[in-house]
């Protein structure tokens, strides 16, 4: 795979354990109000990163404490290792995490399949009518992605622990100005999802946007030193708004903090 960071112990990346964190170069997304340029770009934000070699000698020398790993990048399901990687992981005897955004709904099969993910995370963007502009692809890229999205959200169901997330970002509207996700929107998203939830509704977590430096975010526009300050952080409220909005549909839908 390729590595673009790894962060030895997190408290937060991974309910109720203390992981390691690896991210992944690379996604088939290019939203601009991502905050992770040089990761999505296929750079490393790390001088010295490690090797899966020195990756997993650190693991196996830390097995007291650590007991999962998080998947993340980027998007992990773009790396052709990343089955053998997990593979790995799980004859270690740790739980696997999976940060994806569901579009590859196949790799997410064959990880389901062969048992090697115990916990996946599934970022949804946005209802139906904005995904589009908040993944920042044109109409060629976007054709038939709608498709696959739906797929990760069925196939995401049969992971033994599972989320849905949403970051409520800022989005550029057509007549160029910038607002937040609205509570009919919010609405139809949760509709959208539940329409392919096969299972008893499971979490939903909704989550705030923080701009960064120029450096850092994807599109220069959705910086903080460019962004209006009402937009470079997602006001509580319109959380709650969200969070409401998505309870009709997902009862455990829970703003994280």
């Amino acid at each position: 795979m390729k590595i673009s960071g790894f962060i030895e112990e997190s408290m937060l990346d991974y309910p109720g354990r203390l992981s390691a964190v690896i991210f992944t170069a690379g996604c088939n997304y290019k939203c601009p109000a991502c905050h992770a340029r040089q990761i999505i770009q296929g750079e490393s934000y790390e001088e010295n990163k490690p090797s899966e070699k020195e990756i997993f000698d650190y693991l196996d020398s830390n097995k007291k404490w650590i007991d999962g790993v998080v998947l993340c990048g980027g998007e992990p399901t773009k790396q052709f290792g990343l089955v053998n990687f997990a593979r790995k992981l799980k004859e270690e005897g740790l739980a696997v995490k999976l940060d994806t955004n569901g579009s590859n709904f196949a790799v997410l099969g064959e990880l389901l399949e062969e048992k090697l993910v115990d916990y996946i995370a599934m970022d949804i963007k946005g209802p139906p009518s904005l995904y589009k502009k908040i993944i920042g692809l044109n109409d060629e890229d976007y054709f038939d992605l709608r498709d696959h999205v739906e797929k990760g959200i069925e196939t995401t169901q049969n992971a033994p622990d599972y989320e849905f997330r949403t970051t409520v970002v800022p989005i550029k509207r057509e007549n160029g100005g910038l607002s937040w996700m609205n509570q009919q929107e919010a609405r139809e998203m949760a509709e959208w999802v539940h329409s392919h939830t096969w299972s008893k509704p499971g979490k939903w977590y909704i989550q705030k946007f923080v701009a960064r430096t120029k450096d850092e975010m994807l599109d220069e526009r959705f910086c903080k030193e460019n962004l209006p300050a009402e937009m470079r952080e997602t006001p509580h409220k319109i959380l709650e708004t969200i969070r409401d909005a998505v309870s009709k549909y997902f009862p455990n839908a829970k703003i994280r903090e």
